[in-house]
């Protein structure tokens, strides 16, 4: 293999000491991890590869030299999986940053609407269609959901089939896998007080090793101390709450669930058991921990493809902050664009069927300590309510002298901790 030695010397010269500012710069910014993009990693990589062959010319071992999609806009990422119930899938489209897009736009994807989506099987029977969502009579963006039950008929493989204007994509067709019921879910308090929440299952058959999970998770606030009186910002007047009343800011509600790729396998175990798997962690303080706490975990089985990829995606996510960064060429997914084959796309479609659990903790016995810092309190007289208010106190009792005894309003009022009275349907309490 010959090289000039120009180019060579081009090469090196970042590895080369110089007093030159300008290259001395190029060099250090080279250097400096913080400011090299995920293109400038592998090229780097291409280049100690290159120098390597050119050191030890009798090797005969060629570099790997990984492809790149540099440009990721209009990317078709497809997300979500054909379960027997419950399927939803997410439709979006890569856009820059910079881009001035007329559509919805989220952490650089836009959503995709007016799909045709279809499941179908090996023998090309339509098994089940996927409409828009609709939340309170509006469009949920991107996202389509089945609303039948399919029914998963032994020895059958099942695709998806994605209709958008003339472009049509299609997944590969895949055998439904059977996931294993969740054994147990634990919790368990570290020494920084920050909690982790895992996930226990295991194969009967030990035909099960990689698994996918997901989990959507409510709790309830409580205020650190309950008023019958509140000033009222919008009309200005002191109202009277009732503790079992909805109109009371002692009891709220939040909820989340979540945003990663929570993934496993027992395929480096002599069984096939996951024990104890880590799949949330929150830290100490948190409203989580103020009165009672629930998390609903769903357990996918996927099979060794769909790890796979799921694994290699994630790592670029995590390597380069999105999934609209450069992107590996060799992380395929089992989706084509049919109409297309050079087109990328994203996703990959499992057919697996879907296993839940959930668990309550009880948190006011876990924390047992004042988590908004109440001590601090004042008297103000009614004239200044405006300026307690302006102050984030609030009313927690008369006082005296026509005063009222006043406490930080995040001690007071539970939607200002983020919670809403939006009580979740399952809550196992009767508070309003």
């Amino acid at each position: 293999m010959k090289m000039s030695n120009k180019l060579l010397i081009n090469m090196l010269d970042c590895f080369v000491p110089t007093n030159d500012d300008a290259r001395g710069r190029h060099c250090e910014e080279r250097s400096n991890p913080l400011k090299i993009s995920v293109f400038d990693d592998y090229k780097r990589g291409l280049l100690i590869s290159l120098i390597a062959i050119l050191l030890f010319p009798s090797g005969c071992v060629l570099p790997f030299e990984p492809q790149i999609v540099e440009d990721t806009s209009g990317i078709l990422v497809v997300e979500g999986m054909i379960l027997e119930t419950g399927t939803t899938i997410k439709l979006s489209r890569t856009v820059r940053i910079d881009s001035d897009s007329d559509g919805e736009s989220n952490n650089g994807l836009e959503d995709v609407h007016n799909a045709r989506i279809r499941v179908i099987d090996d023998k090309n029977n339509v098994v089940a269609v996927a409409e828009q969502q609709f939340i309170d009579g509006e469009i949920n963006p991107g996202i389509y959901v089945v609303t039948d039950e399919i029914s998963f008929a032994q020895g059958t493989k099942y695709a998806l089939n994605i209709q958008i204007g003339y472009k049509q994509y299609q997944s590969s067709f895949v055998t439904p896998v059977e996931t294993p019921e969740i054994d147990e879910i634990t919790w368990k308090q570290n020494a920084d007080m920050s909690m982790d929440i895992m996930v226990s299952t295991h194969d009967s058959d030990n035909k099960i090793e990689y698994y996918r999970w997901a989990f959507e998770e409510d709790w309830e606030i409580r205020a650190w101390i309950f008023s019958d009186l509140r000033y009222d910002w919008t009309t200005k007047e002191v109202v009277e709450q009732n503790l079992f009343a909805a109109n009371n800011r002692f009891w709220c509600w939040d909820s989340d669930k979540s945003k990663t790729m929570i993934l496993g396998t027992s395929d480096k175990l002599t069984e096939t058991t996951i024990k104890n798997k880590v799949i949330h962690s929150f830290p100490v303080n948190n409203t989580r921990f103020s009165y009672l706490y629930s998390i609903l975990v769903k357990q996918y089985a996927i099979d060794k493809e769909a790890f796979a990829y799921f694994e290699n995606l994630k790592k670029n996510i995590e390597l380069s902050g999105s999934v609209f960064a450069p992107i590996l060429a060799e992380i395929k997914g089992n989706i084509k664009c049919l109409s297309n084959p050079d087109e990328q796309v994203i996703g990959y479609i499992s057919v697996t069927k879907e296993t839940k659990t959930r668990l309550f903790i009880n948190m006011e016995k876990i924390a047992g300590e004042d988590l908004y810092n109440c001590g601090e309190k004042r008297a103000y007289k009614p004239y200044q309510f405006e300026d307690m208010y302006a102050a984030d106190y609030g009313i927690e009792a008369p006082y005296e002298n026509g005063t009222y005894l006043c406490a930080p309003i995040r001690c007071l009022d539970c939607t200002k901790r983020g919670g809403t009275k939006n009580k979740p349907d399952f809550w196992p309490n009767d508070h309003l």
